[in-house]
């Protein structure tokens, strides 16, 4: 038998040293140079110095200008999701690239639009800007100066664009202090179900929201509660008003991307090393079509009209107008960062380097607040590009800088072709690609299956979303989330442990029948998280097992050679934090123990942080020394107590034979 002191010596036990909240502040923040910080906020500089020219920059450049035709239709779909003008999609294709790219640890995610992201900047354009800006042409903002950016100028209203941008800013400088305040960590909230549940109540709304361009037919905007049915609704009253040239153009892009990525995108994949822009053919073929037949004059087909050539000038945002939607822009920068850092983690894997999460958080932030100045919406790393940037061979972001001169060409020299380019073209591109997304509806049967909390979690957020709105529908996913982090952490695993003969093995009696109980003993196995939430499960199961009030009215006998209980081993092994409230309880159970059934109470296999948190909270004390009332293993607790047992029977013995 060995005590816990005899054990601690032998394998050398240290105790960890308390640290005073300043010493625990110096070590948080390492010290390193000023060189060492420039790289680290600049990762491009370091591996820019390793860059491969030779080997590299062809596939880089290709690759790059593969990602920068993918931006245009993506782009120019996303960016009438959020009630904005087309083209600022591009905008957000190009300026933000840049900054990304110079401080990104990814070398693989593309940086720009994102349905989630545009859906959810929608009711927050809708609700603040001028009603005749939103889903309008574009028209470029009046310059604020920095008075009228800084201090709201009287009467002030809104574009659209102004709106976004401001929501942009309010995005960047979330996600920038996420990262200062290193909380890369924050993405955990979100779990694989809330996300799942979120995504496909987005694309729900995407869809329904293309409704009227992808029939031809004049929907009516809601903002109320519901309006997901309501425009499904209008929909089917007003299909007899169905544009059928429209309808008939979108049936076509529909069927031709359907079969693509269905039929011969699987086939060619093993033909041609790069991605054939499909989309962008059908956007080409369409837009010539449309001016060639004069759609929109001579058959009412509504198309996307003044498209602004050049790069647009650097503005103010509107700051004034930041904490006003400060509150609802923190779900978008953390939904944002989420949905980027997961696809940036599961890429860098596959290409075995590391990402460093907080360094993201600080890159997102610092992109977004670069554009803002550029009339875009918050961007993100759009999952189907970089994807493809990763599979066809991408090495690093130079891939960026090349889409993003990609794009500013386009901006430049053929921006206004696209002027007379169908809306339903569009809206059917965005359909399309939502399509697995929406289909993710079908794996709720799964996830409910084999977890009810996530099944809980998903029905929850998508039901909400839909009948009221995304961020409703984030909002209750979190509390749902939550709510189910605590139920689980109050959860604790409490059995019985028996000993399996001739090996001292101790092993759960409900699952193993060769267990045996040793007679007048219980030995009991806690695994989980002792707390205030906690502890009152853990009492009353340990009185349930023991029977303590039963047997001090000679109720309740034990199984075991019909023997009361007297001793009770617990084992900690499983238990990874304990606080004060739940010690005061174990300190009660004790205490019950020695006065109901004259025995006392063991611990075993304490961990030493557990071990360390109990001396910390005095359950230790004069009656209760620690080497006598905890053990490094169970069998050594086992020992003393039948020692001590062999002790007390001579004693008595010894008694009798006196008095005789």
């Amino acid at each position: 038998m060995q005590t816990l002191e005899d054990f601690q010596i032998l394998h050398k036990y240290e105790k960890t040293p308390e640290l005073t909240f300043i010493q625990k502040a110096k070590a948080a923040i390492p010290g390193i140079s000023v060189s060492q910080t420039f790289l680290s906020i600049f990762p491009f500089l370091g591996w820019m110095r390793q860059y491969k020219f030779k080997e590299y920059i062809v596939d880089d450049v290709v690759i790059g200008c593969t990602i920068g035709i993918m931006h245009i239709p993506q782009g120019l779909a996303a960016a009438i999701l959020a009630g904005v003008p087309p083209v600022v999609g591009l905008y957000m294709a190009s300026f933000p690239s840049i900054i990304y790219a110079l401080m990104s640890t990814s070398k693989h995610i593309s940086i720009g639009t994102i349905a989630i992201i545009c859906i959810m900047v929608k009711p927050i354009v809708s609700l603040h800007a001028k009603p005749e800006t939103v889903d309008s042409n574009f028209e470029k903002p009046p310059d604020l100066t920095w008075s009228e950016a800084i201090f709201k100028p009287e009467n002030a209203e809104l574009t659209s664009v102004q709106v976004a941008t401001a929501v942009c800013f309010a995005v960047g400088v979330w996600q920038l202090l996420m990262g200062v305040f290193r909380l890369g960590i924050v993405s955990v909230i979100l779990s694989d179900a809330l996300v799942s549940g979120f995504s496909t109540a987005g694309a729900t709304h995407i869809f329904s929201s293309q409704l009227g361009n992808l029939l031809g037919i004049e929907i009516a905007k809601h903002s109320s509660n519901f309006k997901v049915l309501l425009i499904f609704r209008d929909a089917v009253l007003n299909i007899l008003t169905m544009n059928l040239v429209s309808f008939a153009l979108s049936m076509s892009v529909m069927a031709v991307l359907i079969t693509y990525s269905e039929v011969l995108k699987p086939r060619l994949e093993k033909v041609f090393r790069f991605p054939i822009p499909v989309e962008m053919f059908c956007i080409i073929i369409c837009t010539l079509l449309s001016m060639a037949f004069d759609l929109e004059n001579k058959y009412g087909v509504k198309c996307f009209g003044t498209i602004p050539r050049g790069v647009p000038a650097p503005s103010l945002p509107a700051f004034w107008f930041v904490p006003q939607i400060a509150l609802q822009s923190l779900p978008i920068a953390i939904v944002g960062y989420a949905i980027t850092i997961s696809v940036a983690t599961i890429l860098a894997k596959k290409s075995k380097y590391e990402i460093r999460p907080n360094q993201e958080f600080l890159a997102y932030g610092c992109c977004n607040i670069f554009a803002s100045f550029f009339s875009c919406i918050p961007v993100a790393g759009s999952i189907s590009r970089s994807i493809v940037q990763h599979k066809v061979g991408g090495k690093t972001q130079i891939v960026s800088f090349v889409s993003c001169a990609f794009v500013l060409l386009v901006l430049v020299a053929i921006g206004p072709f696209f002027e007379p380019l169908p809306s339903c073209v569009l809206a059917a591109i965005l359909i399309v690609t939502l399509k697995g997304i929406m289909w993710q509806v079908k794996d709720f049967p799964g996830i409910y299956r084999r977890s009810k909390s996530d099944g809980i979690v998903w029905m929850g957020t998508f039901f909400v979303a839909i009948c009221w709105d995304t961020d409703y529908g984030l909002a209750a996913g979190l509390i749902l989330s939550t709510f189910s982090v605590i139920l689980h952490g109050q959860k604790l695993n409490i059995c019985v442990l028996g000993r399996v003969p001739r090996i001292d093995t101790y092993l759960d009696k409900r699952y193993y029948s060769a267990a045996e109980e040793i007679p007048g003993v219980k030995i009991i196995y806690i695994s989980g998280s002792l707390h205030f939430a906690s502890k009152g499960q853990m009492v009353k199961k340990c009185t349930e097992i023991v029977n303590i009030r039963n047997q001090q009215l000679g109720v309740v006998k034990n199984d075991v050679e019909h023997e009361f209980t007297k001793d009770v081993i617990i084992d900690l092994s499983g238990v990874y934090f304990i606080d004060p409230s739940a010690t005061d309880a174990l300190k009660s159970l004790r205490e019950d123990i020695q006065h109901f059934l004259n025995g006392s109470l063991y611990l075993a296999n304490c961990p030493p942080m557990i071990q360390e948190s109990l001396i910390r909270y005095k359950f230790f004390g004069p009656d209760c020394h620690i080497n006598d009332c905890a053990f490094p293993t169970i069998n050594d607790a086992v020992l003393f107590i039948q020692s001590s047992a062999a002790v007390r029977s001579d004693s008595q013995t010894n008694k009798v034979n006196i008095l005789y």
